[in-house]
């Protein structure tokens, strides 16, 4: 009887170690399926330090990422659009991010005081050029065209709900439009 008795804790705690594991995989398979925002931080263009995506904590928040002066087209063209329709709903933040680590250091503040420049007061806070990170950043977003805009949807706890990048195309525009609506408005 005694080996028995020895044979049955055997299997359970195997069974026990097996479950353990099935939900270890299971809880990090669905970590990737919604996965955070790293931490990225740079000075907004009215020089307040935002870290994201604390800075957006308990809201919606879309974050429109460039790489290139080229960029400025898309980037612009998109917060254009998500400003029109989501800018004055509460709950709500848009930031848009030029990445800049690849300029030469020397040049840094030229290029930023010419961004501020083109920028207007009301949207500078919410617009922060990132110098470091960059790899990253660019692993995040699943880079692929320099001049691109691309655009990561997060959620109030902070998740990427969708990304998506290009030109603001009115396929793609619905597709963020909807996506954003729903995280507003959950049913």
């Amino acid at each position: 009887m005694g080996i028995n008795i020895v044979l049955i804790r055997k299997r359970r705690w195997a069974a026990i170690m097996l479950c353990f594991c099935c939900l270890t995989r299971a809880s990090s398979l669905l970590a990737q399926g919604s996965p955070q925002m790293p931490t990225t931080e740079g000075d907004s263009l009215t020089g307040h330090k935002v870290v994201l995506p604390d800075a957006a904590a308990g809201k919606v928040a879309v974050l429109i990422f460039g790489f290139t002066k080229a960029s400025k087209v898309p980037t612009g063209g998109w917060a254009d659009k998500i400003q029109a329709d989501f800018g004055t709903r509460p709950g709500f933040e848009l930031y848009q991010l030029p990445v800049l680590e690849e300029v030469p250091r020397l040049f840094r503040g030229m290029v930023i005081s010419g961004i501020r420049k083109g920028v207007t007061e009301n949207k500078r806070d919410h617009f922060v050029p990132i110098l470091q990170g960059e790899a990253e950043l660019k692993e995040l977003v699943r880079y692929q065209e320099p001049d691109d805009a691309y655009l990561v949807l997060l959620s109030r706890g902070g998740n990427i709900v969708q990304q998506i990048h290009g030109t603001p195309t009115e396929e793609k525009y619905s597709q963020v439009r909807s996506a954003v609506e729903s995280l507003l408005n959950p049913k």
